[in-house]
């Protein structure tokens, strides 16, 4: 394709049939034919627009002519796939924020618009907190994944609010976040995830301990988070730690010192 052609058209059949977009892209960003890849993708084939703006982003076109292409054809865009284009090339996924801020405008709720808007907010560190927690069309893993080598705190956000049980312990075991841990294991009240964590061959279950007796059930106002916290320290046969526990919320937290079923166990247990 080293040839000026006066007229691209046929060129452009031909690498579109056979799959050689990024190829035709290439020539036609170097040959200055800049109408003909707007052509092409508005009205010969939107759906290889990705393939299209990765080449583009290799030959280091300027931003806003990339821009200018994904907004014109926007809807028809596949997200997916762009996504990926913009995310293997040095992250340039911020080049997407008027196309998918138009998209989420119109109603949209893919879940890969949402989680590529998500990972930019959170690259931009705009209020991402406030989008983790009320956005509900993202996907949990696939943002907290994300957030992990960025801000485990936001991680563990993400993985909280879709009770992505595994990945949350994971998280927050790498990153010595047993508070975090704690207080969401306490708020789960599930006996599943208490039993993994009790477990004796779980390395950190000496920290996650401490930060239920010191922190998270201290803080708790709810019944049946307490219920279900020393249930599961009796299912795990931790008589000394459930002492420590009732200790610590009979004795010192006012929302439970009247607790007449607590105060016994704790003298049946002592």
């Amino acid at each position: 394709m080293e040839a000026k052609l006066p007229d691209a058209r046929p060129l452009i059949n031909v690498c579109d049939r056979f799959g050689f977009v990024p190829d035709l892209t290439h020539y036609l960003y170097t040959s200055n034919m800049l109408r003909y890849i707007e052509g092409y993708v508005q009205k010969v084939n939107p759906g290889n627009a990705p393939l299209v703006v990765g080449q583009l982003l290799d030959d280091e076109c300027p931003e806003d002519f990339i821009k200018g292409l994904i907004l014109s054809v926007r809807s028809l865009l596949p997200v997916e796939p762009l996504v990926a284009e913009c995310e293997k090339r040095w992250n340039r996924l911020r080049l997407l924020s008027q196309f998918l801020e138009h998209l989420v405008s119109e109603g949209s709720q893919d879940v890969h618009v949402h989680n590529a808007l998500g990972k930019i907010i959170i690259d931009s560190n705009n209020n991402p907190e406030h989008f983790l927690t009320t956005n509900p069309y993202y996907d949990s893993r696939v943002v907290g994944k994300y957030c992990e080598k960025r801000d485990p705190t936001l991680a563990v956000v993400a993985y909280r609010r879709g009770q992505c049980d595994d990945e949350l312990i994971n998280v927050t075991n790498k990153n010595s976040l047993f508070k975090l841990q704690a207080r969401y294991v306490v708020e789960r009240m599930d006996a599943d995830l208490w039993e993994k964590v009790l477990n004796p061959d779980n390395a950190y279950r000496r920290q996650l301990i401490d930060q239920v007796v010191s922190t998270a059930l201290p803080e708790s106002k709810s019944p049946e988070q307490v219920s279900a916290s020393v249930k599961a320290f009796m299912t795990a046969d931790l008589p000394h730690e459930l002492i420590e526990l009732l200790e610590k919320i009979v004795l010192q937290n006012s929302a439970f010192s009247g607790n007449f079923n607590l105060q016994n166990l704790l003298i049946l247990t002592a």
